[in-house]
């Protein structure tokens, strides 16, 4: 997504008009009337709402930070001290609000605050489809970001009995530089992102493509499906989880390690396209290729990568056994980038048709102990010769969130999934960083954070809170 850059002139014919005509505008300031006057130029304020979630100033967005700052907390990754330890802190559980590992807070209401600048300026084109087109999208990303802060910040609602209750996080749809709100509920917080989504899937338009790094409908419907999935309102992620694949099937296997390197996006629904110009590496967070081989930052331990099987196309498409200085690691190649270009430039999938079946896999197993033929839509195309296994009861809900956390394995979604759960992360106390499980082992301090624990919301950055003295800080920071 190419940068954008406003370029303002003004023309004044002096000799055409007397002092009191002359009405000037502040010298560090534009007016919106003055940039927003068309169709055309709510697009391109759009377009700038789509690439503040890339990248915000020294804040990498979905970028780079968003793609490993939640898996750094959980049991996918061990870190490999011989890296550059960037983002250990993240790692080993000791965020606070002067040092978060987690960098998205000004990113999220950068691109809600840019999203929200269209909405209050529709008027400036007259109403058509192309209109509800920029609408919808935008009511999208201001609802995709805000759900962001709230399930990074605050409690989700199937977490514990008293998250609705809970502090959520300001929902940004009110541009006001001086205000200084309070956070509300956590119930509040979803009941607006629904507000805007509800919306947004009647007025997207139909047209939308990837190619054009638009939201389209089944974007909608997807986003709609997992924040249902987040709600527990299971019926919802089924109704929702039906739209959003009707026409776009699995990513077949054959067509699986393409994906990675962008040579197709066979069922993605939604991803931030990210150019070359861009300057933007989301795969460096993980790795970097060198002379060596890979340097890695993070590493795959032995428990998890032994448990995609022979037959898993995922294994050799998310990670690779390679030596390091004469030492095999499991090193993530997911975001290694596309087949030519600048390496770790990658465009990012922020939602896939895979992830939809199985949030409705889950669903229909906790609405009557179903769920297989959702769940068997995505094996099918992820193991050769594959055969069912028919699961039912607790071993098919085992097996669905097993192939959860495989499928979408360094993609934003493990820790999310552990908390909305209420369920504790544990790494393996006993094993290490190389790819037999010997090496240097994870901290006693790193080990495990126990289900309830204040760690699951992560601390509100301590420089917003010396900014507005009414935003309060998670308990336990």
């Amino acid at each position: 997504m190419k940068k954008i850059v406003y370029l303002f002139a003004l023309s004044v014919a002096l000799n055409s008009c007397t002092e009191e005509d002359i009405t000037f505008a502040p010298y560090n300031s534009v007016s919106e009337a003055i940039v927003i006057r068309n169709l055309g130029d709510l697009e391109n304020a759009l377009t700038g709402a789509y690439s503040y979630m890339i990248k915000n100033g020294g804040a990498g967005g979905y970028g780079t930070e968003f793609v490993i700052d939640t898996e750094i907390m959980t049991d996918n990754l061990i870190l490999k001290v011989e890296g550059r330890q960037s983002n250990a802190n993240g790692f080993r559980l000791q965020s606070v609000p002067n040092s978060s590992h987690f960098d998205y807070y000004s990113s999220a209401y950068r691109t809600a605050e840019a999203a929200t600048r269209v909405l209050d300026n529709l008027d400036a084109a007259p109403q058509s489809p192309a209109r509800d087109n920029v609408e919808g999208q935008a009511r999208f990303l201001r609802a995709l970001n805000n759900f962001d802060l709230v399930r990074i910040y605050g409690k989700i609602p199937t977490q514990s009995a008293d998250a609705n209750a809970s502090l959520g996080m300001y929902y940004l749809d009110v541009v006001d530089p001086f205000s200084k709100p309070s956070r509300p509920t956590v119930a509040d917080s979803y009941k607006k992102i629904l507000d805007d989504l509800l919306l947004a899937k009647d007025l997207v338009g139909t047209t939308n493509t990837l190619a054009s790094g638009k939201a389209s409908k089944a974007a909608v419907y997807a986003l709609l499906s997992r924040v249902y999935l987040y709600l527990g309102d299971y019926p919802k992620v089924i109704e929702f989880g039906n739209l959003a694949v009707a026409g776009t099937p699995v990513c077949p296997r054959a067509s699986f390690t393409g994906l990675w390197d962008d040579v197709n996006s066979a069922g993605v629904l939604f991803k931030l396209r990210i150019e070359q110009v861009d300057g933007v590496t989301p795969g460096v967070v993980y790795n970097q290729t060198v002379t060596a081989g890979i340097r890695s930052e993070y590493v795959v331990p032995k428990s998890f990568a032994d448990l995609f099987s022979a037959t898993d196309i995922r294994k050799t498409a998310y990670m690779r056994t390679s030596p390091y200085q004469g030492i095999n690691y499991n090193h993530i190649i997911k975001f290694d980038g596309r087949l030519t270009g600048n390496p770790a430039i990658v465009d990012i999938k922020v939602l896939r048709v895979e992830e939809v079946y199985l949030n409705m896999a889950e669903a229909q197993y906790r609405i009557n102990g179903g769920g297989l033929a959702f769940l068997d839509a995505v094996r099918a195309q992820r193991y050769s010769a594959f055969v069912s296994g028919n699961e039912t009861g607790t071993a098919l809900l085992n097996a669905i969130m097993l192939e959860r956390r495989l499928e979408l394995a360094f993609e934003m979604d493990r820790f999310f999934t552990l908390k909305r759960l209420g369920l504790p992360m544990v790494r393996n106390a006993v094993e290490g960083d190389r790819a037999d499980g010997t090496g240097t082992k994870v901290e006693a301090v790193a080990l495990t954070i126990p289900a309830g624990d204040f760690k699951w919301q992560l601390p509100i950055p301590q420089f917003q809170r010396d900014l507005n003295s009414n935003l309060q800080q998670n308990p336990g920071y």
